[in-house]
């Protein structure tokens, strides 16, 4: 309810209120800066983005494996055969010729998830402390989100993690079956297809197999008593993920993050003979893409799972790059949103800029409380053919004050417009009401009109 004049922004995910929807995407700490970061340098981090507005913490992803454990898995995991150099990553801008924010690629190497690696788990000496600093410090009503990743398709490695974080308090637990860099690992196409692993992170390799993560997520919700729920990779496209979710509430799950960084290699140049762009390396891997293109994959997820997986609660991750985008992602069926590439780009004060506009927005529009616009728009999410196209019914009309007779729409595949004096003109009769030119237009001087009832 409006208190005071002021919109209530308070929502719940999985029964869990937190006091907006809207926060950052889980950052971790780079291997290359490991030895600059400290559990306090990290809550230092966490607790600004927290001063500067969002609802709720994402935990960086952690695991906690017992070393008899991954002992015992060595003997059945695929063998691990890495022979790479030692860690590490790298980030370049993706022009992807928007006109807001862009993205950004991130290549790294997996040498540091060797098996021994793994053994010297860093939860009770990094992340442990990183929760109690945490908890200690911030609001009650900014809940924590622990992400937790496992090796391989062992489940028990995913059980042990969520565990080991609920006993240190975090308020949800998220199963990691997701993120980029993960594919770049050699083998990972056999192993993909062979379900078979070496005891690394396997990241969307196992998140794209629906039957793994039904088990894992059943198995980690059986061992924990907080809400659970399952952090999905872009690579898993419609209708499949529709499986993917029936799967994860059937086991139990409360909630879907959708999603995480996509699959992408970098373009080679043109200019040098196919080169990497990469400024010094040696070649062109597999990696992580993040930006804005990724909206309509996240979009895609959300509105189908809100759509054919009623029931289960979703958090929107990828491509909310505006404001804006934090309305349409909610009025799609997702209760909380995640941003990272809008945060690199315009720092804290996007996280400021977003819980303005969601304020402003809601007294604008007379929304009283977040829940009113909570997947609103999925009433018109029909069939296509159940949709009225209104063809031979509209047209596009041209404002001559604004157009520049650039030419764009006439020099395309309508055969309904033609340029005169420099002034593009539209035969009505012509007009198939495609909207294409409308699409095309760079100064917006074409829109489209409904046609006289007497000329249907």
């Amino acid at each position: 309810m409006i208190k005071n004049g002021i919109p209530d922004l308070t929502v719940s995910l999985a029964g869990v209120k937190m006091r907006n929807p809207i926060g950052v995407g889980s950052i971790g700490r780079l291997p290359v800066e490991a030895r600059y970061y400290t559990p306090e340098k990290h809550a230092e981090v966490l607790l600004k983005n927290v001063e500067a507005g969002v609802g709720f913490i994402c935990l960086p992803s952690s695991r906690h494996i017992p070393k008899e454990m991954l002992s015992a898995l060595s003997k059945r995991a695929r063998p691990f055969e890495f022979t790479g150099r030692p860690s590490a990553l790298r980030f370049m801008k993706m022009d992807t010729n928007s006109k807001g924010t862009e993205g950004l690629y991130l290549a790294g190497t997996n040498a540091g998830q060797s098996p021994e690696n793994e053994s010297r788990s860093k939860f009770e000496e990094y992340t442990l402390k990183l929760i109690e600093i945490l908890k200690r410090d911030k609001p009650r009503d900014v809940p924590l989100i622990a992400n937790v990743t496992g090796i391989g398709a062992f489940a028990e490695t995913w059980v042990t993690g969520a565990v080991a974080h609920e006993r240190a308090g975090v308020d949800l637990i998220e199963i990691n079956v997701s993120g980029g860099l993960n594919a770049s690992v050699e083998g990972a196409v056999e192993s993909y297809f062979q379900k078979s692993f070496p005891l690394c992170n396997a990241g969307p390799l196992v998140g794209d197999q629906p039957e793994l993560v039904e088990e894992i997520t059943r198995k980690v919700v059986q061992a924990v008593s907080i809400p659970v729920g399952v952090k999905i990779s872009p690579e898993t496209g419609f209708p499949r993920v529709v499986d993917l979710a029936r799967r994860i509430k059937e086991a139990g799950a409360k909630f879907i993050n959708c999603s995480n960084t996509a699959v992408v290699i970098a373009p080679p140049d043109i200019y040098h003979r196919g080169q990497p762009k990469w400024p010094f390396m040696d070649g062109n891997p597999l990696v992580a893409g993040s930006g804005s293109w990724m909206r309509m994959i996240v979009y895609k997820q959300i509105a189908t799972i809100a759509k054919f997986v009623p029931g289960i609660d979703l958090i929107a991750t990828g491509g909310l790059t505006k404001p804006e985008h934090i309305i349409e992602a909610m009025m799609l069926g997702a209760h909380l949103t995640e941003s990272v590439t809008g945060t690199f780009y315009h720092g804290r004060s996007f996280i400021r800029r977003n819980t303005r506009f969601l304020n402003n927005y809601m007294t604008e529009q007379g929304y009283q409380s977040v829940d009113e616009f909570i997947g609103l728009g999925l009433k018109y999410f029909k069939p296509a053919e159940k949709i009225e196209f209104m063809q031979g019914k509209i047209f596009a009309e041209v404002d001559p004050l604004k157009c520049t007779g650039c030419g764009r729409c006439t020099d395309s595949i309508c055969l309904a417009s033609q340029m005169e004096d420099k002034i593009v003109r539209v035969n009505i009769e012509e007009c198939a009401g495609c909207g294409l030119c409308v699409a095309l237009c760079p100064v917006g001087a074409v829109s489209l009109k409904q046609k006289d009832e007497s000329c249907w």
